[in-house]
């Protein structure tokens, strides 16, 4: 339940924001944008949909921002994260590097089915992306990001009582054994991204 609550939250304060960065809020040198990213991940696990918003201030050619997501590669979970990124270029057309740490909140769907019978859970991970984009300006409010990067993301499974089928050979053991079990998640993923920066 306290999921979900976040989750709303959250969404309901990013979109918030979204309305204020189509005005540019200007402050001194300081401006307000909001960067809206659909992208695809591709690794070992397959492929998968990607979903961000962040929102923020940028100083000259320095952006700092809040992003949320949703990642929906192997298991599916909502980063949380900082992103600060760099501009190079003097043309309205900029190159620019970026990079985001944050954490992972798990968000269990149907079919994330366990191998195994236990009473297992998942705990939240780290989040982290690095990667360079092109950003094209359309107009004074609005420009579009092709971007691409490395996405890395853990998350932990841990619990007990898997019962494999592990035979004792003394009359009338048991026929399966229980055995605690930590899984841990390292995520290698290449993601494209396309983004709308107001």
């Amino acid at each position: 339940m306290y999921r979900r609550n976040f989750i709303i939250i959250a969404v309901m304060i990013f979109a918030a924001f979204s309305c204020f960065g189509q005005q540019k809020i200007s402050m001194c040198h300081f401006q307000f944008h909001s960067i809206n990213n659909v992208g695809l991940l591709e690794g070992q696990a397959g492929s998968a949909f990607h979903l961000q918003t962040i929102n923020g201030v940028q100083y000259k050619s320095w952006f700092t921002g809040a992003g949320v997501g949703l990642d929906s590669y192997r298991y599916r979970t909502i980063p949380l994260f900082l992103d600060i990124r760099k501009e190079f270029g003097k043309t309205p057309n900029k190159i620019l590097l970026f990079g985001d740490a944050g954490i992972n909140f798990y968000w269990a769907r149907d079919r994330d089915v366990k191998q195994f019978y236990s009473n297992d859970k998942i705990k939240n991970g780290f989040y982290g992306e690095l990667g360079a984009g092109y950003k094209f300006r359309l107009n004074a409010k609005m420009s579009i990001i092709f971007s691409g990067s490395y996405s890395y993301k853990t998350l932990e499974e841990t619990g007990g009582d898997y019962y494999y089928n592990m035979p004792f050979f003394l009359p009338g053991a048991a026929a399966y054994s229980p055995v605690a079990e930590r899984i841990h998640y390292n995520l290698n993923r290449v993601l494209l991204k396309v983004g709308v920066e107001f």
